[in-house]
């Protein structure tokens, strides 16, 4: 990859963010996908695996009672289901399955208004969808290192589930066409372990940027001209084994919008959460065949709630902080999950994930939503990083589980 310098993580997203393209398992990068996409992506990736948050529940159950098969978008739940906003197959698998709690729940300030559309719940990720509104000579626009911030708290006890520090929360969102004042936004609140006491009412406290209309015309066009200069690079140096940064001229330019960007008022807003959001169906798969990593015999846990994957690693050495044998395991036993879909082909549903080792284990948590589906069978795959091989690899049959 293109190495990005100083402004890596500061690519302009306006309202209106393209849609994220899904890569397959392993293979090579698709030269024509936009630079922006893949910038995107980078930027999401870091964003996600950085948002840890300490506060930690333990819950199992069913999911909100209802036909997963009749399940369909409300009308206000439909904007969220919409390619243009990243993370919408996410919010329609939630939709599908019964574990949206719809809301409609409004606070409004200073020519701002925004109303919380739905809230749902995992041990390991909070999501809100939102709606929010300003005034229609203003622009909603994600810019980094602030972009949009969001603040929960526990309403009873005031105890902070994550802060207003920009990787706590990942807040995007897509705007319709022609109305940038408008924006659908998805928050998602990573956490790193499962909250101790899931709260029964929540206080969210969004923070969200805009510019004027003319000056998101400005940042439209600067998107443009940082787009070409990169898919210049990437024309000039198709293997990428050099770094790139852009022109002073185009940094200024960036900086100069970026310190236009206006931050709306906290916009504060109370929800009460229905209990049977906590209740989650979750299964626990311990296959008995073990894998091979560089002699050594490693045994396989796999955690299934409905949008996340714990898959930990363990062995009766004490390996995971013995710096050799882990930077074999990085480069030659890079582990990826893979799900059986009804064709019979395997298909990654992986998203980002966070690693948390000890000496005898390795825990990693990864987004993913397929659980609920009643997916045939997993297979966990261990690749050679340099030339992309696989090197060990297991199948958990879940009908046998």
């Amino acid at each position: 990859m293109i190495s990005m310098k100083r402004n890596e993580l500061e690519i302009s997203h306006t309202a209106q963010m393209q849609p994220i393209q899904e890569q397959k398992q392993g293979s090579a990068p698709n030269k024509r996908r936009s630079s922006r996409n893949r910038l995107s992506t980078a930027i999401v990736a870091v964003m996600t695996t950085a948002a840890l948050v300490l506060s930690p529940f333990a819950v199992t159950g069913q999911a909100l009672a209802a036909s997963a098969t009749a399940a369909k978008p409300s009308a206000a739940l439909a904007p969220f289901v919409n390619p243009e906003l990243q993370g919408y197959r996410q919010v329609e698998y939630a939709i599908k399955h019964n574990l949206v709690q719809p809301l409609n729940t409004v606070v409004k300030k200073d020519g701002y208004q925004l109303t919380v559309n739905g809230f749902i719940a995992d041990k390991y990720e909070l999501i809100i969808l939102f709606t929010a509104q300003a005034d229609s000579k203003r622009a909603f626009v994600f810019m980094p290192p602030k972009g949009h911030s969001l603040q929960l708290s526990d309403a009873v006890t005031g105890k902070v589930i994550s802060g207003k520090k920009f990787n706590d929360a990942l807040v995007i969102g897509a705007s319709p066409a022609k109305k940038d004042h408008i924006l659908y936004g998805i928050a998602k609140i990573p956490l790193s372990s499962p909250l101790t006491t899931p709260p029964k009412k929540v206080a969210a406290q969004f923070q969200l940027g805009t510019l004027t209309a003319i000056e998101l015309n400005q940042l439209k066009a600067l998107d443009a001209e940082m787009l070409a200069a990169t898919e210049k690079a990437h024309a000039d140096n198709p293997d990428q084994t050099s770094s790139f940064s852009y022109s002073p001229e185009l940094l200024k330019k960036y900086d100069a919008i970026k310190s236009n960007v206006k931050y709306s008022p906290v916009l504060k807003v109370f929800f009460d959460i229905n209990p049977k959001v906590w209740k989650q169906e979750t299964r626990t798969l311990t296959p008995e065949e073990t894998i091979d990593v560089a002699g050594h015999k490693i045994k396989v846990k796999l955690e299934l709630t409905p949008f996340t994957t714990i898959t930990t690693l363990s062995s009766d050495e004490a390996l995971f902080k013995n710096r050799e044998f882990m930077e074999t395991f990085y480069m030659e036993y890079n582990p990826s999950l893979l799900v059986k879909n009804g064709t019979g082909d395997y298909k990654s549903q992986e998203g980002a994930s966070v690693y948390t080792y000890a000496d005898h284990e390795m825990k990693i948590v990864s987004e993913s939503y397929f659980f609920l589906n009643k997916p045939q069978s997993l297979r966990l795959d261990f690749t050679n990083m340099k030339d992309r091989k696989i090197t060990q690899q297991l199948i958990v049959d879940m009908s046998k589980q």
